[in-house]
């Protein structure tokens, strides 16, 4: 069965996990969320970062949603 077409349903807990999980990897990358965030603004942060960036934007969107 293809799974292109499957919607994934995550609760407030697993965003949340998640969300703290991604947190803690920017604060690891750059010192603090601020920092990271404030970082984020240059455009100067490679591949990877740029993932944690995107997660880290569609969590919180879909928590404080």
């Amino acid at each position: 069965m293809p799974t292109s077409n499957l919607v994934r349903v995550f609760t407030e807990e697993e965003l949340e996990t998640r969300r703290s999980t991604v947190v803690a990897e920017l604060e690891r990358r750059f010192g603090s969320l601020e920092r990271a965030l404030e970082r984020e603004q240059d455009w100067n942060y490679d591949e990877e970062e740029s993932m944690l960036f995107s997660e880290y934007h569609a969590v919180t969107f879909l928590l404080f949603k």
